[in-house]
C-alpha cells in the first residue's frame, strides 16, 4: 500500500512528497471488515432477490430462503437488537430518496443512528458539493476493493500542508516506486475521467468550502481515458463478484464518484456516468445491461406490412357461381340392389383385409412376446362378437360372461373359452412395433385406421352437403377436455359427417397433427383440417360439395381456400375474423327486434358475412349461399308466438350441424364396454361402435321401409359372429 508521509515542503522548491510502497498492518484488519460488511450485504441482496426459477420445487425455495436468511442475519452471532436493527435499517435505506441511496450506502452504516447523523450532516453541507475529496484523518478508510476503478477517481484525501495525494492500489503504481510527486502521479495515468466542467466544479465547491488552493490539481480532457489497467482491474473485480450484485454495487459508485449528489447536478451525473459505461468491457454482461435499459433509447418498431389487400364491403346480397348439385349417388343404388343382411354391411368396412391385418400384427406381437398365439379370423370374429355384445348387454366384470347361464351368455361359452379370449384379447395389435412411426401418437393404430377411413369414404352416401367437427372418445386417463360435449374428457377426434351422422374421416387429436395441406396458406390447425377434408371428398369426384362448420375452423381466408378448389363452404364466425367489416356491432344488434339481420359481401372474393338475431346473435360466413330467399321461423317471446325473418345461410347451416351430434348420439346408445388395459382399446372400441354406426346408417338407407332399428340391428351381427364362428373342437 502507499503511505503518504506529510511535511513541509522546503521554499523554493516543488511541492513533493514521498510515497513509499510496503505492506501496513492495518491493511488486513481494514480487508477483513470490508470483505465482512460486503459478505453480509452480498447476502442481504441474494435473500432480496431470490427468484422461484432458480429452484425446483416450493420445498427447495423454502429451504434456500431459511439459508439466505440465516446468512444475512446471522442469528447465531447476532442477538434479537441486532437482527431487528438490521431490519430497520434496510428498510430505512429502502425509503430515502434515490438520489441519497448510494450515498449513504457508501459509508457503509451499521445502524440506523449512523445513517441518521451522516444524513444531519449532508444537510448542514447543502450547499457544498460533494466532490470526490472527502476530509478525514485517514484517507484509507474510503478505499474498498468494490469500488475499484471508481476509486481511483475519488480517493484524493486533503492533509494538513500537503498537497493533494493519488491514492492507488499498489498494482498500479509501477512507473516509480520510489519518490512520486502528487502532481506526475496524476497526469501520468490519467486517473479522472472527467470532462473540463468537471475539473471546474471540483474547484469551486473546494473554494466554496474554504479548502487551501492547490498547485496541483486533475488534467483536463485530452490526456488517457479510462486507462487498459482500469479496465483490466474493474474486469477482475467483475468476474469475482458475477452477477446482478457486481453490476448494482459497482455502477452505483461509478454514478456517485462523479460528482454532487443534489438533484441539481443528478443530470449531469447521469451523462458523465454513461461516458464511463461506454469505456467498460461488459463482453456479455446482461445484468448491467437491465442497470442501463432506462438510460437507452429502444429501438422504433417496426410496422408489419402486409402483402393482403384490404378487402372491400358491400351491402348486397351474394351472388354465387358455383354449379348446381346433380350427382347421382351410382354406389348407394348397387347396395340397394344387392339387399346385404347386417353383418354383410358390417363387414364392408371391417372386410378380410382387414381382419388379416389384425391376425397377422396381433400374432407377430405375440411372436415378439416369445407366446406361440395362432390366433385365426375365426377367432378374431367371435372375439369382435363378444365386443358388440357387451354394448346391450352389460356385466360388471367380463369373466361374468361365462358365468350366467342364458341365451346369449351360452353364445359366449359356446364360441371360445374364456383364458383363450383373455389371451387373445391381452395380445390383440394392429401395428409392427419394428416399424413404428416415433413422431405419430397414434402410430399404434395408424394402419387400422387408414384402412377404416378407406372404407368409409368409399361405401359413404354422395350428398351434397357435410358437416366438420370435433367429438370426444371418452377416456378418463386422457388430459384432453372438450367444453360443450356430452363427452368431456377423452381422446379428441377431428370428424366429417354427413347431415345424418355417416362418420366419412375421422382423424385423433394430436399436437402434431399428421395432416399435411399448403403451409403457404397459413389457415391454422383448423383449417388444414377442413381443407385435408375437402381433398378426401374430391377423390371421390369435382362435385361442389358443401361444408359447413363451427367457429373453430372458420375465417374469410378459409372460406376463399375452399371457392378456389370449387368446394363451398359455409360456417359461424368469430368477431375477430371478419377482416374489419363493418357489421352492425354486436351490442347494438341485442336492442334490436328478433329477426334482424345485417350483412356485407366482399367484392372481390365473392364472400358474405351475416349476423342474425335469433335465440342469440350469430354471424355466418358463406361463399354459396347468401340472405334471399329468406323465411319465416316461429320464435316465443314472452308466452306469444310470433314469425320473425331467417336468412337463408342460417337456415342452411341449422339444416346441416347436427351431422357429428347424430352420430354422437346412435354410438353412445351401445357402446362396447369390454376394455383391456392398452391404452389405445378405447379407440378400438370407438371404431368398431362407428363401423356398426355406418352399416346401420347404409341399411336404413338401402331399406327406408324395413330396415331394423339399432339395437336388433347390432344383435344380428353379435350373434352371426358367436355361432357362426364357434369353435366346435373346443
Amino acid at each position: 500500500m502507499d503511505e503518504a508521509v506529510p511535511g513541509p515542503a522546503p521554499e523554493g522548491a516543488d511541492s513533493r512528497v514521498t510515497v513509499k510502497e510496503e505492506d501496513s498492518p492495518w491493511e488486513q484488519v481494514c480487508s477483513s471488515w470490508e470483505s465482512s460488511c460486503h459478505a453480509q450485504e452480498l447476502c442481504r441482496l441474494r435473500f432480496r432477490q431470490f427468484s422461484y426459477r432458480d429452484v425446483t420445487g416450493p420445498r427447495q425455495a423454502l429451504a434456500q430462503l431459511h439459508e439466505l436468511c440465516r446468512q444475512w442475519l446471522r442469528p447465531e452471532t447476532h442477538s434479537k437488537e441486532q437482527i431487528l436493527e438490521l431490519l430497520v435499517l434496510e428498510q430505512l435505506l429502502t425509503v430515502l430518496p434515490a438520489e441519497l441511496q448510494a450515498w449513504v450506502r457508501e459509508h457503509r452504516p451499521e445502524s440506523g443512528d449512523e445513517v441518521v447523523t451522516a444524513l444531519e450532516d449532508l444537510e448542514k453541507d447543502t450547499g457544498q458539493q460533494a466532490s470526490v475529496y472527502t476530509r478525514g484523518q485517514d484517507m484509507h478508510s474510503l478505499v474498498t476493493e468494490y469500488q475499484g476503478a471508481s476509486s481511483e477517481c475519488q480517493s484524493l484525501q486533503l492533509l494538513p500542508r500537503v498537497t493533494a495525494l493519488k491514492c492507488e492500489p499498489p498494482e498500479l503504481c509501477q512507473e516509480n516506486p520510489g519518490e512520486v510527486s502528487a502532481e506526475e502521479a496524476v497526469s501520468k495515468d490519467g486517473l479522472f475521467n472527467a470532462k473540463q466542467e468537471t475539473f471546474e466544479e471540483i474547484q469551486q465547491g473546494a473554494e466554496a468550502s474554504g479548502a487551501p488552493n492547490r498547485d496541483c490539481m486533475l488534467q483536463p480532457p485530452g490526456t488517457s481515458v479510462c486507462t487498459d489497467r482500469t479496465v483490466v482491474h474493474m474486469n477482475t473485480l467483475k468476474d469475482r463478484h458475477p452477477g446482478d450484485l457486481w453490476a448494482r454495487m459497482h455502477i452505483s459508485s461509478l454514478e456517485y464518484a462523479a460528482g454532487d449528489i443534489t438533484r441539481k447536478g443528478r443530470k449531469k451525473d447521469k451523462a458523465r456516468v454513461s461516458e464511463l459505461l461506454q469505456g467498460l468491457a461488459f463482453s456479455g454482461d446482461s445484468d448491467v445491461e437491465e442497470e442501463n435499459k432506462p438510460e437507452a433509447h429502444p429501438a422504433p418498431k417496426r410496422l408489419k406490412i402486409s402483402n393482403v389487400p384490404e378487402k372491400n364491403w358491400t351491402k348486397r346480397d351474394l351472388k354465387p357461381n358455383f354449379p348446381s348439385w346433380s350427382a347421382l349417388d351410382s354406389g348407394l343404388l348397387n347396395l340397394k340392389s344387392e339387399k346385404l343382411n347386417p353383418v354383410e354391411l358390417f363387414e364392408l368396412f371391417f372386410d378380410d383385409e382387414t381382419f388379416r391385418l389384425i391376425v397377422n400384427e396381433t400374432n407377430n406381437y405375440a411372436s415378439q412376446k416369445n407366446v406361440n398365439l395362432e390366433v385365426t379370423v375365426q377367432e378374431i370374429r367371435c372375439l369382435f362378437g363378444i365386443l358388440l355384445l357387451s354394448g346391450f348387454v352389460r356385466r360388471p366384470r367380463r369373466g361374468m360372461y361365462w358365468e350366467i347361464s342364458d341365451t346369449d351368455q351360452n353364445l359366449v361359452k359356446d364360441a371360445i373359452r374364456r383364458d383363450r379370449f383373455e389371451l387373445i384379447f391381452s395380445y390383440l395389435h394392429f401395428a409392427d412395433n419394428n416399424h413404428l412411426d416415433q413422431k405419430d401418437k397414434f402410430t399404434k393404430l395408424r394402419p387400422l385406421i387408414k384402412q377404416m377411413n378407406r372404407n368409409f369414404l368409399l361405401y359413404a352416401p354422395l350428398e351434397e352437403h357435410y358437416y366438420f367437427d370435433k367429438t370426444m372418445c371418452e377416456c378418463f386417463d386422457s388430459d384432453q377436455f372438450l367444453n360443450g360435449k356430452p363427452i368431456r374428457i377423452g381422446y379428441k377426434i377431428w370428424c366429417g359427417t354427413t347431415t345424418q351422422g355417416y362418420l366419412v374421416w375421422f382423424e385423433p387429436h394430436q399436437e402434431e397433427s399428421s395432416v399435411m395441406v399448403d403451409k403457404d396458406l397459413n389457415l391454422g390447425l383448423g383449417g388444414n383440417l377442413v381443407m385435408h377434408f375437402a381433398d378426401v371428398l374430391l377423390e371421390r369426384g369435382q362435385y361442389p360439395y358443401h361444408l359447413c362448420f363451427d367457429s373453430f375452423f372458420t375465417s374469410v381466408k378459409l372460406v376463399s381456400a375452399l371457392k378456389k378448389k370449387g368446394v363451398r363452404a359455409t360456417g359461424t364466425i368469430r368477431e375477430n375474423r371478419t377482416e374489419k367489416c363493418p357489421l352492425m356491432n354486436v351490442e347494438h344488434m341485442k336492442k334490436m327486434k328478433k329477426g334482424y339481420f345485417d350483412f356485407q359481401v366482399e367484392e372481390n372474393e365473392e364472400i358474405i358475412l351475416c349476423r342474425w338475431h335469433g335465440d342469440g346473435i350469430i354471424s355466418l360466413c358463406s361463399n354459396a349461399v347468401g340472405i334471399e330467399p329468406a323465411s319465416e321461423l316461429s320464435c316465443a317471446d314472452d308466452e306469444e308466438i310470433h314469425q320473425i325473418a331467417q336468412p337463408s345461410i342460417v337456415k342452411l347451416y341449422d339444416e346441416c350441424k347436427e351431422g357429428v351430434a347424430k352420430m354422437d348420439e346412435i354410438i353412445s346408445k351401445y357402446r362396447v364396454r369390454i376394455r383391456s388395459k392398452k391404452w389405445y382399446s378405447i379407440l378400438v372400441s370407438y371404431i368398431i361402435d362407428v363401423a356398426m354406426n355406418n352399416a346401420w346408417q347404409l341399411h336404413r338407407a338401402c331399406n327406408p321401409d324395413t330396415s331394423l332399428d339399432l339395437l336388433d340391428f347390432r344383435r344380428y351381427v353379435a350373434h352371426f359372429y358367436l355361432e357362426n364362428n364357434a369353435n366346435l373342437s373346443d
